[in-house]
């Protein structure tokens, strides 16, 4: 069991924040840790800074997963991070935090699966090893994991690893432990991170494919590309492709330049690969910007062309694997 003082949390308005744009992984691990508490006696609610995707969405609906959009945080004495640990996830209520934040106004504990980043919002628990922050939170708490529990573990695991496509020995344990005591099929997770892609993202992936280059290495095959939307997904589709590891950049609202990298499971183990620590950490380091992710998904921001930001990535990849 975690060290975590539960007495000290009683009589204190509690949020569970899940990052902008919250995704199954992020809701999932919040409403665990409601779970948690309320075997303690201990109430919370569960807040999203303002979108939520679909699949959460349908998660949400058909569980009764309740949750505040847009919550006054100047109400609450403890806010939980659940799947972030960087401010720029915060979205719309990045300024209000900070400055809340600041001045004492509440407690920060974060849960989070992704590098631990300079300025990192509050202590906690970060496990950049574990697939999800569902694993995260059943490595702390296993021992009062409910057949619910159990269920929303599997779901976080199943979206957050891509259907395992980032997935470690650990992870696939913990899905199998998690499955067999949730008592569901595992055509019934695949019902739930089933993707919905509207023709918007249908669209993007199809030009992703249609403009990717493929980069021969003498150690890896590297397939790059470039979209203004959906770069993330889109990196992931050049995994299933065979990639083994995918770029793809793109120019955002404001000219924010966005490097979104994914690496396939099997080749990050074979030749002790991390995005983060072997890429995006050294690619900041020439070019600034922000970075956050894990081992095997990880995003690149900043204010340079996203042609430059490309090639510098490629020059370190090469580095390493040519």
């Amino acid at each position: 069991m975690v060290s975590l003082n539960f007495a000290s949390f009683r009589g204190k308005s509690i949020l569970l924040l899940c990052h902008d744009h919250a995704d199954i992984d992020s809701v999932a691990s919040a409403a665990i840790f409601r779970d948690v508490l309320k075997t303690k006696k201990i109430k919370s609610e569960i807040g999203i800074p303002k979108h939520i995707n679909d699949q959460a969405i349908n998660l949400s609906l058909k569980n009764k997963i309740s949750f505040v959009v847009n919550p006054k945080l100047e109400k609450y004495d403890l806010i939980s991070l659940f799947d972030f640990n960087d401010y720029e996830q915060l979205g719309p209520l990045r300024k209000s935090f900070s400055k809340l934040q600041k001045k004492g106004c509440f407690e920060v504990i974060t849960f989070d699966h992704h590098e631990k980043e300079k300025r990192s919002i509050g202590k906690g628990f970060i496990d950049p090893k574990a697939g999800s922050t569902t694993e995260v939170l059943y490595n702390l708490f296993d021992g009062t994991f409910t057949k619910k529990m159990c269920f929303y573990t599997c779901m976080g695991i199943i979206e957050d690893t891509g259907k395992f496509l980032v997935a470690s020995k650990d992870t696939f344990e913990i899905f199998s432990k998690c499955l067999t005591k949730s008592e569901k099929k595992y055509s019934k997770v695949l019902e739930f991170a089933k993707q919905i892609i509207n023709k918007e993202e249908r669209v993007a992936f199809l030009k992703a494919a249609n403009r990717a280059k493929i980069i021969g290495m003498k150690k890896a095959l590297i397939v790059t590309s470039n979209l203004s939307f959906y770069q993330g997904d889109a990196a992931t589709k050049l995994l299933e492709f065979g990639a083994n590891i995918s770029l793809v950049v793109g120019v955002e609202k404001k000219g924010v330049a966005v490097l979104s990298a994914r690496a396939e499971t099997s080749f990050k183990e074979e030749n002790n690969f991390n995005l983060m620590k072997h890429l995006l950490v050294p690619l900041q380091r020439k070019v600034g910007g922000e970075i956050g992710g894990h081992s095997g998904a990880a995003q690149w921001k900043g204010n340079i062309s996203d042609k430059k930001v490309l090639s510098e990535a490629i020059t370190i990849l090469k580095k390493k694997f040519d």
